[in-house]
This record gives C-alpha cells, sequence and structure tokens, in this order.
C-alpha cells in the first residue's frame, strides 16, 4: 500500500500489479484490490500476466478494478482479446526479435511494453538492452522496460524516440520492495 501512494505522490501516471504466481512481486488479488481503492481514479491500473490460464485472469479481474492487462508470455492476441479489456503485449527483446514484426501479431495492442526478457523468462529481469536495437521513430504507443535505473533513466529518454517507462527492479530496496527516494529520483530524473 505504501508503495502505491509512494507512487502516485512521485507522479507515476500507472501502477503494476504481477499476478505471476512465481514472481517474487506477486500479489495477492484481495490486495491489490485494496491497494485500487485507496489511490486516484486518474491512475492507470495494469494487471501484469504470464501464461495464466483464462480461467485465473477472470478471477483475479473479478476481484480487482484492473483498467488494462499486459501480457509478457506468449499468449495470442486471440487470447489477449478475450478478456474485452484494453491490453498492452511484452516484446521479449532478448530473443533478437524485431519488435515491429512481432507487434504486428497484436494489432489491437493499446501498446507494447518493449522488454529485456526472452523465452525462458517472462520478465523482470531487471537487465538493460542495446536501446540502440530499438527502431527509431516508434509512436506513442511503446513503452521501454528492462533494466531502467535512476542514473539511465535520462539517456533512455535521450537516446530512444520513446516517452513512456516501465520501471520496477530499478527503483526497489530489495524484490518487491520499493524505495520512496529512488521513486520520486527517478520522475525527477525522467522530466529533467
Amino acid at each position: 500500500m505504501q508503495d502505491a501512494l509512494n507512487a502516485q505522490e512521485a507522479g507515476c501516471n500507472s501502477l503494476g500489479f504481477v499476478f505471476v504466481k512465481a514472481s517474487k512481486r506477486y500479489i495477492e488479488p484481495s490486495q491489490c484490490s485494496e491497494i485500487i481503492n485507496e489511490v486516484s481514479p486518474l491512475i492507470v491500473t495494469v494487471a501484469l500476466f504470464a501464461n495464466n490460464a483464462k480461467e485465473e485472469i477472470e478471477s483475479i479481474l473479478s476481484q480487482c478494478s484492473i483498467q488494462v492487462l499486459q501480457f509478457h508470455g506468449s499468449e495470442s492476441g486471440e487470447f489477449c482479446q478475450q478478456f474485452k479489456r484494453p491490453y498492452w503485449k511484452a516484446i521479449p527483446m532478448a530473443d533478437a526479435i524485431d519488435p515491429v514484426k512481432y507487434a504486428q501479431k497484436h494489432p489491437n495492442a493499446l501498446g507494447y511494453v518493449i522488454d529485456n526478457y526472452g523465452q525462458k523468462q517472462q520478465g523482470g529481469s531487471g537487465v538493460k538492452f542495446d536501446w540502440n536495437e530499438l527502431p527509431k521513430k516508434l509512436g506513442n504507443k511503446w513503452i521501454l522496460a528492462g533494466g531502467l535505473t535512476v542514473d539511465n533513466i535520462k539517456e533512455a529518454r535521450q537516446n530512444s524516440s520513446l516517452r513512456s517507462f516501465d520501471v520496477s527492479s530499478g527503483i526497489e530496496v530489495s524484490p518487491g520492495i520499493k524505495s520512496k527516494q529512488k521513486m520520486n529520483q527517478f520522475i525527477k530524473n525522467l522530466n529533467d
């Protein structure tokens, strides 16, 4: 709860909730619901899944007021669309994939999260990839993730055409526990 309130105070646009049980950042739906009820309705709430079963996703969505779904597994476009909510699809840069071609498999996605993960891991690596591999002028539907920190967010903003950023481990004191100071500094460095 405190991490979410600190993120709101720092000026974050969205909050992500991880529903992958193997993740160190997994959250129970009941706890997610409590947090969402305390934050501003202007903050976009995002549920992160990675090859979760349809029934599990439906159960979570029945318990939490989630606005956007974020898929980090091998989900098809058809699978992602069936929940009748806007969704973001993560693109695994560690597998040397062409992000534009990958995104074409998900033409109805609201956005695309470019992250440094591959077939053996579904996001959350906290490892930066070579931002020079990104196509130029991707547009506003693209979100950069993977290895972002207080120290490199200025570089990420300056060296990519992207304007949306997804950070997790880069602002943590330990897995799943965020640092208020790092959150504030990240936003300050992003906006400088």
